[in-house]
């Protein structure tokens, strides 16, 4: 008759440990899935991305554009306005700016090249000014690629830092969890 009691209470015991098991193991399954969504959704600088990869487009543009002698001025006024919203922000686009120096500092490579860049296209009088004009564009494309490689970079530590924290705090959960599981027998 003993020996029916014990079992019984170590079967309760296991049965409450199985289900508190099967809990916590499926909430932070469903947990890391939708929170890998939540953690990009967070990142501030997730549209200065955006536009910065819309750049590099804008940039094949009006490289294409230069080399049948068509200078499309509205695309530079885009590009200059993006460049700086990049770099200060501009509500108007939804950018942020950016005080992360690294890509600070790219981006005032950048923009010295673009002045350049609108210097050249103001002067170009011959098919050499276009040709150095087109030079100058693939050298702020190449910081261009520079950049979005350093926003990825940004955004990747940002994920691993939001991720870290996520597994602290879950951990954190499941303790407290277990510690009023085990205060329940």
């Amino acid at each position: 008759m003993l020996t029916e009691t014990i079992k019984g209470k170590i079967m309760k015991i296991l049965t409450k440990i199985a289900t508190i098991a099967l809990i916590l193991g499926t909430s932070s399954l469903f947990a890391s899935n939708s929170n890998s969504y939540t953690i990009s959704n967070n990142y501030k600088l997730l549209n200065d991305i955006s536009y910065a990869k819309k750049q590099q487009h804008l940039i094949l543009d009006m490289s294409r554009a230069l080399k049948i002698n068509n200078v499309d001025m509205k695309a530079y006024e885009k590009f200059t306005k993006v460049l700086l919203g990049l770099l200060n922000g501009d509500d108007s686009l939804n950018l942020r700016g950016t005080e992360i120096p690294e890509i600070r500092a790219e981006l005032n490579r950048i923009q010295e090249l673009w002045k350049e860049e609108l210097i050249t296209l103001k002067s170009a009088n011959s098919d050499i000014d276009i040709t150095k004009a087109i030079d100058i564009l693939n050298g702020v494309m190449a910081k261009m690629n520079q950049l979005v490689a350093l926003y990825n970079k940004s955004f990747d530590r940002f994920q691993q830092k939001s991720r870290l924290s996520l597994i602290v705090e879950q951990y954190k959960i499941a303790n407290e969890r277990q510690i009023v599981a085990f205060n329940m027998r």
